[in-house]
């Protein structure tokens, strides 16, 4: 029998949520009359929030906030790390492939000053959402991985909240939201495999090498990177410092590799 590329807890039902919740909605929104009004009334029933909540739960979908929290995985799970890097080439083809596939416009162009807007004003390259993509990314391959099912459950719920907070920010219709949902999770599976078949994060170069890149994203993070989203920097440098602060903490050691193919099991 081969080995499955996928580790045991993904045959909960958990892991395949996001792809039929995704499809749900791309079905129900397929008339654009509906993708515009339940944009319009969620985008109005968040204004009801601060800015500062919206703008730190979208910054959780910038490619380089998404590195940093891979980063506290390395300790014990240097193998969902490596299966996030991977997926992340993947993620990033196939949602700007879509981008310019479908060029779409974005809420501000179409409906202007209705649309409750936070941070940059965007106007093309709409679907699907890069953010929902990238949070997607790794909620599909921390709940593959993850043994525990409430810690499953909640990484897909701030997945979703990112998502949400695309459409509050005004820069994603609900539309965008559900395909970069799909494309995430297309996007875990190809990472997952592809550390499956290919990677050793047990080699000392991949974990050094992975070491110094998401210790290198924290860094930039903390001090250079710029998100767009200002009322969101604190966050960010918080999040920062403490992923870093985890990482130098005493006794850090990666996983052995015995166990963790153990978990993975056969098919």
């Amino acid at each position: 029998m081969s080995r499955s590329f996928l580790p045991a807890f993904s045959r909960h039902p958990y892991f395949w949520l996001p792809p039929f919740l995704a499809l749900a909605v791309l079905w129900l929104l397929a008339d654009p009359a509906d993708n515009r009004a339940l944009f319009l009334t969620l985008n109005g029933l968040a204004a009801q929030l601060p800015d500062t909540v919206w703008s730190a739960l979208t910054v959780l979908g910038d490619s380089l906030v998404a590195l940093c929290l891979v980063l506290p995985f390395l300790r014990q799970r240097p193998d969902l790390a490596l299966a996030a890097l991977l997926a992340s080439l993947p993620a990033t083809l196939i949602s700007h492939a879509l981008k310019a596939a479908f060029g779409m416009a974005r809420p501000y162009a179409v409906l202007g000053d209705t649309v409750h807007v936070i941070g940059p004003y965007l106007s093309a390259g709409s679907f699907p959402s890069g953010h929902t993509t990238t949070a997607f990314v790794l909620a599909s391959i921390l709940t593959a991985g993850l043994g525990n099912r409430s810690a499953a459950l909640g990484v897909l719920i701030l997945a979703l909240l990112v998502g949400l907070a695309r459409v509050a920010v005004g820069a994603h219709w609900p539309l965008d939201v559900a395909g970069g949902m799909l494309c995430g999770w297309a996007s875990a599976l190809i990472g997952l495999y592809l550390a499956r078949r290919f990677g050793n994060p047990g080699h000392p170069a991949i974990r050094e090498t992975l070491r110094a890149l998401l210790v290198a994203c924290a860094l930039y993070l903390l001090f250079f990177h710029d998100t767009g989203y200002p009322l969101a920097r604190p966050f960010e440098q918080a999040l920062a410092l403490g992923v870093l602060v985890y990482h130098l903490l005493p006794g850090w050691s990666f996983a052995p590799q015995t166990p963790t193919r153990a978990r993975h099991g056969t098919s």
